[in-house]
């Protein structure tokens, strides 16, 4: 999945895309892929993309890569949510409550929807610190590569 993530960078940048633009793709598209309700991500970022103008196969790459990352942060997420609302901690598994969410959508909804405001304030809290930390590692990052796929042509004298 890396690899296919990177060769879509690498294209996109080879096509004009600028390494500050491809950086804010990769930081909005991982920070909401780790939005802590599954199945709301790919949504989300397709809509932010068109909203920002960001470039859309890269933000969906990422939000793809970053799928595992999203499952390891929701406890997290949703613990930081209990702290601020002084809740009493969600005591299920992930498994136990994916079962029963799959059996009743509906009633598992009603009966948990403050767990998921909980996660989803967790969230909300620590998405400005991820997205800013991802953009501020990976235009650096991603302005080597570009210079490394197409390095800078020296100007001609009538440009000087």
């Amino acid at each position: 999945m890396f690899h296919k993530s990177k060769a879509i960078i690498r294209k996109q940048l080879t096509q004009g895309l600028r390494p500050v633009d491809c950086a804010k793709a990769v930081a909005s598209s991982l920070t909401i892929g780790v939005f802590p309700i599954m199945g709301c991500s790919t949504p989300m970022n397709t809509f932010s993309a068109l909203i920002f103008r960001l470039n859309l196969p890269v933000v969906q790459a990422f939000n793809w890569v970053i799928g595992p990352v999203k499952i390891a942060l929701i406890f997290p997420f949703l613990r930081i949510g209990e702290w601020l609302f002084q809740a009493e901690p969600f005591s299920l598994s992930l498994t136990e409550f994916s079962r029963r969410f799959f059996n009743d959508v509906g009633g598992t909804t009603q009966e948990f929807a403050w767990t998921f405001v909980h996660a989803i304030v967790g969230w909300m809290l620590c998405a400005p610190i991820i997205c800013l930390l991802i953009y501020l590692v990976a235009k650096p990052i991603l302005q080597r590569a570009c210079d490394r796929i197409s390095p800078a042509q020296p100007m001609s004298p009538s440009e000087a």
